[in-house]
């Protein structure tokens, strides 16, 4: 078991402190209940206590020390039902030819396992039933019919290892996916996220920072790379606390370096990435083109291009695009013109430059509809939170961007902080709903193809939606800055292997969330006499794999051995 510190606010007094406990339960996994009430921050302020989630943190680290988490359990008696829609994942590596090269990785290391063997251990887990790499020794791993199993040690030793030289897995899969099926690099997508740990302590890695999904816990950034058909390219992971924007520069050139690119190579990302640096390095540098969004918000856009966004009678034009049905799918003008920028280089000189680019503005009515009411919800949290006294800006999360916060003084006592309804801001974002800018370099480009080019940034975000969601890969747990970086190079090799499958393999006739879920309930049931029975359910999904990889007995309720191999044996 372990415990970790949990912060809330549960009412009107604010943030609320307790100590959760983490026990594995067999069969179900890692579950979390509550251990002891620390109480509210104001409260214990009155107590004396100067510093509450330090005291918090102390106790906890207190309750670890007394109960350390056990290294080595036994596995439990075997399950009959085996799992062997990871067969599919099996093809995969297979076709890539992979295993002799990573089983040299660990020669010198002297491993009482092949550590190819253990990748793709690993991979099948994280895939068919994702959890704590307890629950992988446990339950998962030997429930996985004809799959090698190892001790709870080999698997720490083996993540950690893996994360201390990551980046040899992911050119060695991408290097053989090269030569299998060829790349589409002239286009990139780019992207960033963010993964929180439970427990409340920082190191090199895991530091605080802004968290995508307003946690206030350690996080540690990832940083994505997508070639044109949308599957992985590259992964960094790096420090919660550091900027994400050069990262996109570094896995750009990294890139090009590693294919041998000598052409152009489209940077496609989000407004976060658009910055004067990244089109210096794109356009000047690299000679390579790029299309970014802009934020029509705040002080992110001069207040000329806000107005030309918004402006309805223009010498530009907006254009209706409509979709299959005759409604407005969205809107769009366009103007070409030079643009001047300027950043602080590594000596602290300024670097002016001009940049003849293409600018679109769109509109999306259904976008529009979407964030006017994301933005009530958040008024009306952000009226709530007005009425908690001593409620700091942190603890309003999102919502402290529609509200003033004032120190008053009364008498010369020690100011407090005062807190309003920041209307201004409130009628700007109303204003704004549904529009987006796009800049980018390609001023040849049609506008209508660098609105759809644009928008395939939605898979990259997909990408970390599987990762986060259907493969587990947060809350993490693990704390060996190694060992977690070794548990994302499996998440991120588990997700080539998933898109690889819908992409090249099924043509995107199957999305990767149905190929999740094949693989997860297709099992088998030994009788004990020599023959199997299928647990699964017969379906689109399955007739589909059973006519891209021609496997006529995939759905057959009876199995004998050979055709359980057979379906192991599978070829792509």
């Amino acid at each position: 078991m372990s415990y970790f510190l949990k912060k809330s606010i549960p009412s009107k007094k604010g943030l609320y402190l307790q100590i959760y406990r983490t026990n594995y339960v067999p069969g179900k996994g890692n579950k979390n209940k509550s251990y002891q009430a620390i109480g509210y921050v104001s409260d214990l302020k009155a107590q004396g206590i100067e510093d509450p989630i330090k005291y918090a943190l102390k106790l906890v680290k207190e309750l670890n020390e007394k109960n350390p988490s056990p290294r080595v359990k036994q596995v439990g008696e075997n399950s009959v039902t085996k799992n062997l829609g990871y067969f599919l994942i099996k093809a995969v590596i297979d076709g890539l030819d992979v295993d002799q090269i990573m089983n040299t990785f660990t020669q010198q290391k002297h491993f009482k396992f092949k550590m190819s063997e253990f990748v793709r251990a690993m991979i099948y887990a994280q895939i068919a039933n994702p959890g704590s790499k307890l629950k992988a020794y446990e339950k998962v791993i030997p429930n996985l019919y004809g799959v090698q199993t190892f001790s709870y040690d080999q698997i720490l030793d083996g993540i950690e290892y893996i994360g201390q030289d990551y980046t040899k897995y992911i050119e060695l899969f991408n290097q053989q996916i090269n030569e299998l099926w060829g790349r589409q690099t002239d286009v990139n997508f780019f992207d960033c996220t963010n993964y929180y740990f439970e427990i409340d302590l920082e190191d090199d890695m895991r530091r605080k920072g802004p968290s995508k999904e307003n946690r206030r816990c350690p996080i540690i950034g990832q940083a994505l790379l997508l070639d044109k058909e949308q599957i992985p390219l590259g992964m960094l992971m790096y420090p919660g606390n550091q900027s994400e924007k050069p990262y996109l520069r570094k896995m750009i050139e990294d890139t090009k370096t590693r294919y041998d690119i000598k052409g152009r190579v489209i940077q496609v990302a989000d407004k976060g990435l658009n910055c004067a640096k990244n089109i210096y390095s794109a356009v000047k540098e690299a000679n390579d083109g790029y299309i970014f969004s802009k934020s029509v918000h705040g002080r992110c856009i001069p207040d000329a291009e806000r107005k030309w966004v918004l402006l309805k009678n223009d010498v530009n034009p907006w254009v209706d695009v409509k979709d299959s049905n005759g409604n407005i799918a969205y809107r769009y003008k366009e103007c070409i013109d030079v643009f001047e920028y300027k950043f602080l280089d590594n000596n602290g000189e300024e670097v002016k430059f001009k940049v003849k680019e293409k600018r679109i503005a769109t509109y999306n009515p259904s976008l529009a509809a979407k964030q006017k009411m994301e933005i009530t919800n958040e008024v009306n949290k952000a009226i709530n939170g007005i009425t908690i006294k001593e409620l700091s800006k942190e603890e309003f999360g999102n919502m402290s961007k529609y509200v003033n916060f004032t120190a008053t003084t009364k008498g010369g006592e020690k100011a407090k902080i005062a807190s309003s309804l920041n209307q201004e801001k409130i009628n700007e974002d109303l204003a704004m709903a549904g529009y987006n800018l796009l800049v980018t370099s390609e001023t040849n480009m049609p506008a209508q193809e660098i609105y759809a080019v644009y928008h395939g940034l939605w898979k990259i975000e997909e990408s970390f939606k599987i990762m986060k969601s259907y493969l587990d890969a947060r809350p993490v747990f693990l704390q060996k800055e190694e060992s977690i970086v070794g548990h994302f190079t499996i998440c991120y090799l588990a997700l080539t292997i998933l898109r690889l499958l819908e992409i090249k393999i099924f043509k995107n006739r199957i999305s990767t969330q149905n190929i999740i879920e094949f693989i997860r309930q297709y099992s088998i049931t030994d009788t004990g006499e020599k023959c199997f029975i299928n647990n699964s359910t017969k379906g689109r999904i399955s007739d589909i794999i059973c006519e891209e990889l021609g496997l006529a007995k995939l759905g057959n309720l009876l199995l004998k051995q050979r055709d359980v191999d057979l379906i192991l044996e599978t070829e792509i």
